[in-house]
């Protein structure tokens, strides 16, 4: 690296930081992802950003190229994320963008933008949180969502493995819609422990695949009872 290269970081932190600075840099890495159903908005501070930078966010539709709605909830904001669901005016049919401006007293950073995102294209599926009721002779498996309340209607189906403690032969039972029960057929000569998990299939195109919930376990013992999945993947005799 040569000499002036050497020096261009701590030069630009130093104008920075110079009193009647005008500009910080502007914010690295803008960029809008997906996760169990919501979008973020995210980005790294700019080079040499001083400790005491907020920032501002702001979205456009790809129908009003021209207009720029502010986030609310993020401005002011110290934090690197910004979740871009549910906004004033947000049409998630169409293609969205976001952008992000630090700012430091009265010193402003160019305003960074990310690229568009597709949301019925690019969503990614949350796996599905499960239900299990125990009867005679089936086990009955039914699974909900926390869904942002904004989302959609989106073509939703889930797969079920079921599987013994302790050994390798798992059932991946059919892709079956969301809101419809799977059944699942016990012998009489099904008992102990058994675990079952699942994952969410989402159909735009082509199927996309969530992770597989965590690994849920319970003993086939006593029918009639219900269990619900709790945050920590086990589940919860009701």
């Amino acid at each position: 690296m040569s000499g002036a290269g050497r020096w261009a970081p701590l030069i630009l932190c130093l104008l920075q930081a110079a009193p009647g600075s005008p500009h910080l840099a502007p914010p690295l890495n803008v960029t809008l992802l997906s996760q169990n159903f919501s979008v973020y908005l995210t980005w790294l501070p700019g080079l040499g950003s001083l400790q005491n930078v907020t920032y501002f966010v702001s979205y456009q539709g790809s129908f009003t190229p021209r207009r720029w709605q502010k986030v609310e909830k993020c401005a002011g904001t110290r934090a690197l994320v910004c979740s871009l669901m549910c906004l004033k005016k947000q049409d998630l049919y169409n293609k969205f963008k976001g952008r992000v401006q630090a700012v430091s007293g009265s010193a402003r950073s160019p305003k960074v933008q990310s690229k568009y995102f597709d949301y019925l294209s690019e969503v990614e599926p949350a796996p599905p949180i499960l239900v299990v009721t125990q009867m005679e002779k089936i086990l009955g498996v039914n699974p909900t969502y926390q869904l942002p309340p904004c989302m959609p209607p989106l073509d939703l189906k889930y797969e079920v493995e079921f599987w013994k403690e302790g050994t390798g032969n798992k059932t991946l039972f059919p892709a079956t819609p969301h809101g419809q029960p799977v059944y699942i057929p016990l012998q009489l000569t099904t008992s102990g422990r058994h675990c079952l998990r699942a994952r969410t299939v989402y159909t735009f195109i082509s199927p996309k695949y969530s992770d597989f919930s965590k690994s849920s376990c319970l003993v086939l013992e006593v029918p009639g009872l219900f269990w619900i999945q709790t945050s920590f993947g086990n589940l919860s005799a009701q």
